[in-house]
């Protein structure tokens, strides 16, 4: 197979560095993707902390406590989203 290919490859330069710019390429898509779903995700939950009071919102617990944790690790502000109160029933 070698003998096939010997007179077409001269070296590996272009293919490596084409390979490179199509993996760059690829991966820049990817987190472009990434990053507009995240700013997707968090102006959902701004407009619906905007819309509805606590007991109405459509927000998952997980979310709206990852947020909370970020925003209090973060800064001693106040709670970016008030505790849910949990009917006991």
């Amino acid at each position: 197979m070698d003998q096939m290919f010997a007179e077409d490859l001269n070296g590996l330069y272009i293919a490596t560095t084409l390979t490179f710019l199509a993996s760059y390429a690829t991966a820049e898509m990817f987190n472009e993707v990434f990053g507009m779903s995240i700013s997707t995700i968090l102006q959902c939950f701004v407009t619906d902390e905007e819309m509805h009071e606590p007991e109405d919102r459509f927000t998952p617990d997980n979310l709206a406590e990852t947020i909370d944790n970020t925003q209090q690790s973060s800064s001693m502000s106040k709670f970016v989203h008030p505790q849910k109160e949990k009917n006991k029933k």
